[in-house]
């Protein structure tokens, strides 16, 4: 996911969209912008928080579960997601 670090074109998913966001964010200077960052991983159909701050175990199965619902407008909402406020792509790729 993330890639080698040195050179660009080694670089992950993860760091590459990240870079991207900030990117973008850095074009818009007649606006003000919030970047939050929250990992999840689904293995088995069970979304894990990856950042959460209160569990710093190395078993994905002791992570906190995200749930997936449904509001009555068709919205999406992630139950029990941690999420982290960046202001830069170092702070972000630094999580």
């Amino acid at each position: 996911i993330t890639g080698g670090a040195e050179r660009y074109v080694d670089r992950g998913i993860i760091p590459r969209a990240i870079s991207r966001i900030y990117s973008e964010v850095a074009k818009k200077a007649d606006a003000q912008y919030a970047v939050h960052i929250s990992y999840v991983e689904i293995y088995n159909d069970q979304g894990y928080d990856l950042l959460d701050p209160d569990h710093e175990t190395k078993a994905l199965e002791d992570l906190p579960r995200v749930g997936l619902q449904e509001d009555d407008e068709g919205n999406i909402h992630l139950r029990n997601l941690s999420y982290h406020r960046a202001a830069t792509e170092e702070e972000a790729l630094n999580l």
